[in-house]
């Protein structure tokens, strides 16, 4: 895991804004986000458990290369790879900036949480306010599907 450079991360954003439509509003009805593939919807009203943000990542090393990118909204964004372990609600101190690092967790705890793999072929894409979890490619949907049950979404 490692805090992706500030010229890279615009340029990621970019792409999330321009070529998926990503509009950020915290209150109201509203689009937030135009995913170009196949994608589904889930709703779930908590957090996942400790044990449901490890089978969500056993999808994501079963289905990815290697490098992911997790986009948290306002605060630092991180390339990753699902095969590394990183605890749920993970932290550490910065020194060199002086702040704390947060590392996201797959549900979104208070802002958006945007998770994509290097290929943008897969990705888990929450908002917050709408309670909402976007999966995004097909064999993704299939692992979500397949596990509705553990992960107590509908």
């Amino acid at each position: 895991m490692k805090i992706i450079p500030q010229n890279i991360e615009n340029l990621l954003w970019n792409k999330l804004y321009n070529v998926y439509k990503f509009t950020p509003k915290i209150h109201g009805q509203f689009e937030w986000i135009k995913i170009p593939i196949e994608n589904k919807t889930y709703h779930k009203d908590t957090p996942w458990s400790d044990e449901q943000e490890h089978l969500i990542n056993s999808f994501l090393e079963e289905l990815v290369s290697d490098k992911m990118y997790a986009f948290d909204w306002q605060h630092d964004c991180f390339t990753f790879s699902p095969k590394e372990y990183i605890p749920c609600d993970y932290e550490y101190y910065d020194t060199n900036r002086k702040c704390t690092v947060y590392f996201p967790t797959y549900y979104p705890n208070g802002d958006y949480h945007l998770f994509f793999d290097s290929d943008w072929k897969y990705g888990i894409l929450g908002n917050p306010w709408k309670k909402e979890i976007i999966v995004m490619g097909k064999n993704l949907i299939e692992k979500f599907e397949s596990n509705k049950t553990n992960l107590n979404i509908n």
